[in-house]
This record gives C-alpha cells, structure tokens and sequence, in this order.
C-alpha cells in the first residue's frame, strides 16, 4: 500500500536513523573527555529514538475512540510482530518522558557534586491494533463509560505528569548549580562552558518530545474521552511524532562545542573533496588584516620616496 501513512514514516525513519547514528559516533569519538559516563545516557537516547523510529505505527482517532495502528502489508517485520509492535509504540511513548526526567537528576547530580543517585475499506486481518474505547455502546444500545481504558489512561497521565515535575524541579535546580559553578569558578573554564552546553542541549532535547508527543497526543486523549474527536487529530499526532526522533539530536549538534566543531570540519573536508574532483586548483590564502595594512604603508611609503 503506497500512502502518505507508508510514505512519510518511512522517510522520517531514515533520517531520524542517520541523525542518531552520527549523533552516536559524536559521542563516542568526538566527546569532551569531562563528559564522562554522562555519554552512556546520551548514547541510550539516541538507541532509543532509533528503536522508536523504526516501530512504524499510525494514530487514528474517532469520536470517543483512540487507536494506534500497524498495517500487517505495509510492515517489514513478520505479521506475528504486528501486535508487540504496537504495544511497543505505546510503551516507548510512556518511557520517553522518563528517560529525560532521568537525565535531569543525572544533570543535577553532576554539576551539584551530590552523586546519590484512515482505516475505511480496510478489514481488521489487514492491521494490528491496541488502544482505548471511552465509551461503547452496551447492549441496551447506550453509551457506557469504559472504567479500564479510562483507569489506564489516568495512570499514563499521572506517570507523565510525575515526569514532568522532575523535568521541571531537577531542571530548575540544575539550572542554579550550574550557574552556581561558573561563578565559583572552582573549575576549569572548559568544564563550566561544557557542563552549561549539555544542559542546554538536554532542555531542548526535551522540549521536542513535549511539543511533537505529549501534547498533540494529549488533545487526542480528552478529545476521546469526551466523545469528540475527529480523525484529523489522529493524522496530526502520527505526523508529529514521527517527527520526534528526526528533531531530538539536533540540539546537540548544535549547541555542543565539540559536535558543532567536528560537524563543520567535515562538511569544509567535503567541500574541499568537491573542488578537488573538479579539478579546481586553485588555492586561496588568507592573508592576516595586520598583514594587509603594512604591505600597504611599505608601498605609500615607496610611491612618495618616487
């Protein structure tokens, strides 16, 4: 089946997988020697948001129904993995915010010095599904509150929640210490700018989870429990998070020195290899501004002597 549920996925599972690949290697070989065993939460992350990008699921949402979907003919896995599959989505949606909340206590403990630690015309054969049902219809033909789907989607919200207050708690005290050890200055330069770039690469690094996941996903949830949602925000939250793990390592690559610095070296070396293969010689050299000026008092001087 060739849609823009098989399509786009799929397009954004590579890049999401180049992405985090790189972002791996960065890690592993271009890191700040500082940065310690902090490199095996980064490297989990990353492997994290591979394994997510590779669970090609879809979201539909109707009226008081919330579903994820897998297409048995669409997958590249055996249709027997159809349905751990989608249990596997939903879990790792649940996990992604722990695992940042982790990273802030980890953050917090590091710089504090404190070490403690569209589904018509398809028939049910054809996909794998898992979700909640707010309220079906009983068989006096009315409309029945589901109590397990509603319990399960309650304690998702309150694990989510918990998350996000120790994102927001051990990120606000990470934020203190941090600035606390620049202004101490009780170590090196190097550490300070290094300690300040990773956490500002771990609140971005956070913020595009919350953004593309949690709160379209959100919408959908009370828009089903009350009975009114619509498809387009099933569409919606499925573009978003496939969204996730493409965004999620560019902070990094961006704000920390030492990726930034190995990224730009590269691309200049491939810049360099193109010239070269065609067949430009030519080599510029810069010439110091100081350089410039006294190669050009020396010749006033020589005119005027004339």
């Amino acid at each position: 089946m060739t849609s823009p549920h098989t399509i786009y996925p799929r397009i954004t599972s590579s890049i999401a997988i180049i992405n985090n690949v790189l972002l791996i290697l960065l890690i592993l070989f271009k890191s700040h020697p500082k940065v310690g065993k902090y490199k095996i939460l980064m490297i989990y992350i990353s492997v994290f948001e591979i394994l997510y990008a590779i669970l090609d699921a879809t979201i539909f949402t109707k009226e008081s129904m919330f579903i994820v979907v897998i297409y048995n003919e669409k997958t590249l896995a055996p249709n027997f993995f159809s349905d751990i599959f989608c249990h596997w989505f939903c879990v790792f949606f649940g996990i992604s915010m722990a695992v940042f909340a982790v990273h802030f206590i980890y953050r917090y403990l590091v710089v504090s010095g404190k070490y403690h630690l569209s589904l018509i015309g398809i028939n049910l054969t054809d996909i794998s599904y898992t979700g909640v049902y707010f309220w079906p219809i009983g068989a006096d033909g009315q409309q029945h509150i589901n109590w397990k789907s509603t319990v399960g989607i309650l304690i998702i919200i309150m694990a989510v929640a918990a998350s996000v207050a120790i994102i927001f708690i051990f990120g606000y005290k990470c934020y203190v210490e941090t600035h606390k050890l620049i202004e101490s200055a009780s170590q090196s330069a190097s550490f300070n700018k290094l300690q300040s770039q990773l956490f500002y690469a771990l609140v971005f690094q956070t913020l595009i989870p919350v953004v593309l996941m949690h709160i379209p996903a959100s919408i959908g949830f009370i828009a089903s429990f009350f009975n009114m949602s619509m498809e387009v925000f099933g569409d919606f939250c499925f573009s978003t998070i496939c969204l996730y793990p493409v965004l999620d390592p560019l902070p990094n690559f961006f704000i920390i020195k030492n990726y930034r610095d190995a990224i730009w070296k590269e691309i200049q070396t491939f810049k360099r290899w193109i010239v070269k293969c065609k067949g430009g010689s030519t080599v510029e050299v810069e010439i110091p501004m100081s350089s410039k000026m006294t190669s050009l008092s020396r010749d006033q001087s020589q005119t005027a002597q004339n």
